[in-house]
């Protein structure tokens, strides 16, 4: 089973053939995108990191590790003996200290807030390969349809250069408009090598975000489908939730939990000293010597706080308020860079609209009418290869503006809340 497609040019009929197989092969930009982020390590390494740190955020929440101690006390030097003084004891003891206030809780937090600025890293690094696998796909994609438009149109370069050749040969044509065909088929061939050249460069760009494998793979007829966007008002909106300003708030909040730790260290710590005697020997008596038992708490004394706690403190604050500007400044950039593309999105939108409304309609007909024209001996060749030419450059220039704009959407789609 096939397709046909039917291309007409200047009386002439081209049947191309292309099998179901090699369609059900090709690489569709969704199928392109989807690879690209399976492939993508960077994306692996952040949601890696991020799982790290939500790990490492569980530990820093609980209380030290206990300390032991065990100890001889109160030995006499003289014989060293357990027995001869009553308060040689042998010691078996645990310490557990409690660091101030919340300050494990609001670590925990923190290293959390760490873990968010991974994942937001991630997900911009998401809508970082989208962007350039999307630009690499239309750029290939380019430079497949411009070989494809040159080479229909080479072939009636060459259609044209055997008229003209009849002609000279009967007489009618002069041997300049002979020369000239040449020269024209000549130059459409150069370009046909030099978008080669060019596409070749195109699928090793794709080839870096896909593998070789999918890369050679056939592209589709039909132009890429990219996501739409509802508008620029929208966007900008928007931009809150993008993973750049994702992760500024991370950090901010990390750099507020740093402010909660400074306060924290007014507060006073303390440690859990239980400890147990085990006495030898007997009392004057005859009675054995009974065991000591012994708890102390020691507390830390925040009092002198002027070059310590308030020093740290008023750094945390300074680092928390440095955060906050880098964040606003970070939004606005993004703002500008939105307005800026969306601008370029709509300038190419209407030049898009000029060339399939008008451009594109004036210059079939043109080129129609001055083959008309030459066939009836109204026109010269030359009028004839300049509206022969002024199509195919008319044909090139739409489909550049076209994926221009199509480039131009994926950049602005970078800054939504797209979701695949």
């Amino acid at each position: 089973m096939y397709f046909y497609g039917i291309f007409k040019k200047l009386s002439v009929i081209v049947l191309i053939v292309i099998p179901i197989s090699t369609i059900a092969n090709e690489l569709s930009l969704a199928e392109a995108e989807r690879l690209a982020l399976d492939a993508d390590f960077i994306i692996k390494q952040y949601n890696t990191r991020a799982d790290s740190l939500n790990e490492i955020a569980i530990a820093e929440e609980q209380l030290p590790d206990p300390k032991a101690k065990f100890g001889v006390m109160n030995i006499p030097v003289d014989g060293f003996s357990r027995t001869q003084e009553p308060m040689t004891q042998l010691q078996f003891g645990v310490q557990q200290a409690f660091p101030r206030g919340d300050t494990l809780h609001y670590k925990r937090l923190r290293t959390e807030d760490m873990a968010d600025v991974d994942k937001a890293k991630a997900l911009e690094q998401e809508k970082k390969v989208l962007r350039s696998l999307r630009n690499s796909y239309l750029n290939l994609f380019l430079n497949v349809k411009t070989e494809l438009i040159l080479e229909q149109n080479r072939t009636l370069f060459t259609q044209l250069l055997d008229i003209t050749q009849r002609q000279y040969a009967v007489g009618r044509d002069n041997q300049h408009d002979v020369l000239r065909a040449q020269l024209e088929l000549a130059l459409v061939d150069d370009r046909i090598a030099e978008i080669v050249g060019a596409k070749e460069i195109a699928l090793a760009e794709l080839t870096k975000w896909i593998g070789n494998d999918y890369a050679q793979r056939p592209l589709p007829d039909s132009f890429p489908e990219l996501s739409s966007f509802v508008s620029e008002e929208e966007i900008v909106s928007n931009l809150n939730f993008h993973p750049m300003i994702l992760m500024e708030d991370a950090v901010v909040n990390a750099k507020e939990k740093n402010i909660k730790i400074a306060e924290e260290q007014y507060k006073p710590g303390w440690m859990l000293d239980l400890t147990y005697g085990q006495r030898s020997g007997n009392n004057l008596d005859g009675s054995s010597r009974d065991d000591f038992a012994s708890a102390m708490v020691m507390v830390d004394l925040p009092l002198f706080t002027d070059k310590r706690q308030d020093k740290r403190l008023s750094a945390s604050k300074l680092e928390h308020q440095a955060s906050q500007f880098v964040r606003t400044d970070r939004l606005l950039e993004l703002k500008r860079q939105v307005e800026k593309e969306h601008a370029n999105w709509v300038r190419l939108g209407k030049r898009l609209e000029l060339y399939e409304t008008r451009a594109l309609v004036d210059a079939e007909q043109n080129s129609e009418s001055t083959l008309k024209a030459y066939q009836n001996d109204l026109t010269d060749f030359t009028t004839l290869m300049r509206a022969r030419l002024t199509e195919l450059n008319t044909q090139l220039d739409m489909l550049k503006i076209r994926v221009d704009r199509a480039k131009s959407q994926a950049n602005l789609l970078y800054y939504t809340r797209e979701t695949l």
